[in-house]
């Protein structure tokens, strides 16, 4: 009997810890889900999609979808990384610890030529504008003999810097400087210890609110080489969250262009790293949907890349663009 009671007693407590690690189980699962709110819908959260933004204008709506809700409203989770170094970008999504990055046609280029299977999935919004030396007026800057451009050799700055020129007709002149940290470049066109540097915004609009000059733009030059990067494996596996990455993107946009830039711009300093003397003074452009990569662009930088000897393979905007995600009108 004894012997009975003892077996009853182990089977009871085996059922007991069995029951409490099953609601633990269940309250583990209830702490995992993001909050929701009554009017977002109640399917089960998708894997996180992890992506990568460089501290510039291109990522502001990546930023807002993330802080707005946007992506959450679609139950996505959505793991932004801020990069200051394009090669760290690189890194983290050529070893898989990233499904797509912001970048720009150049880094795609380099992608497949150095064998690692990637396609354009959509546009982004990148401007490089050359801007002097704050004691340089533009006159005086296309006057000078010999030029001295702080850039970053072989990326989109190099090709801006050198479309720039050929536009504005000094390639003859152009000494290029090469300064890979864009806020020691910014420093030194600051210090006058350049006349001239090509930089992204926010970090072009602060050289011109030091006095320096616009001398020519991409965009100026209807060069649009902002792009978003997935690997081929996150193509293959997160369709599902790239479409729904690509909605919040657009909802960001709308509110983006319906909104000063006062309400949200705190948010950029803490998040983006852009200076704060620019809050009240950055003019934001008008932001687009996502749309196709612009061939245009992309049919120059290979030209450019081929003549530069940067790359040797045969590749072309078809074999490089996934066009899937993008909303027909």
């Amino acid at each position: 009997m004894k012997r009975l009671l003892a077996l009853l007693l182990i089977v009871f407590m085996l059922f007991a810890l069995g029951g409490c690690k099953a609601q633990d189980d269940l309250n583990g699962q209830k702490e995992s889900l993001a909050p929701l709110s009554e009017n977002e819908p109640t399917s089960d959260l998708l894997p996180t999609l992890k992506i990568g933004v460089m501290s510039d204008v291109g990522a502001i709506p990546f930023i807002i979808a993330k802080e707005k809700g946007f992506f959450a409203n679609r139950n996505l989770p959505v793991e932004i990384t801020v990069f200051r170094s394009a090669m760290d970008r690189d890194t983290a999504l050529q070893t898989g610890n990233l499904d797509g990055v912001m970048a720009d046609m150049l880094t795609i280029l380099f992608y497949n030529e150095s064998g690692f299977n990637s396609k354009m999935i959509g546009s982004t919004y990148g401007n490089y504008k050359l801007v002097t030396s704050p004691s340089l007026a533009s006159e005086d800057f296309i006057g000078s003999q010999s030029l001295s451009i702080g850039l970053s050799s072989n990326t989109v700055i190099d090709f801006a810097t050198e479309k720039i020129a050929e536009s504005k007709q000094f390639s003859s002149k152009l000494k290029k400087i090469a300064i890979p940290q864009m806020p020691v470049r910014l420093e030194m066109l600051k210090a006058g210890e350049l006349q001239g540097a090509t930089l992204p915004d926010p970090l072009a609009s602060a050289a011109m609110l030091e006095g320096g000059a616009l001398i020519g733009s991409t965009e100026e030059m209807g060069l649009y080489p902002g792009i978003f990067i997935a690997s081929d494996s996150a193509i293959a596996e997160s369709s599902t969250s790239i479409q729904l990455m690509y909605e919040a993107y657009n909802e960001a946009v709308d509110y983006l262009n319906a909104t000063p830039s006062s309400e949200y711009f705190d948010l950029l300093i803490d998040t983006l790293g852009f200076p704060p003397v620019l809050k009240d003074q950055f003019e934001m452009p008008v932001f687009e949907h996502v749309k196709a990569p612009d061939q245009k662009t992309f049919e120059a930088t290979l030209e450019w890349m081929k003549k530069g000897s940067l790359i040797k393979k045969d590749l072309s905007y078809d074999d490089l663009t996934d066009l899937e995600f993008i909303s027909k009108p």
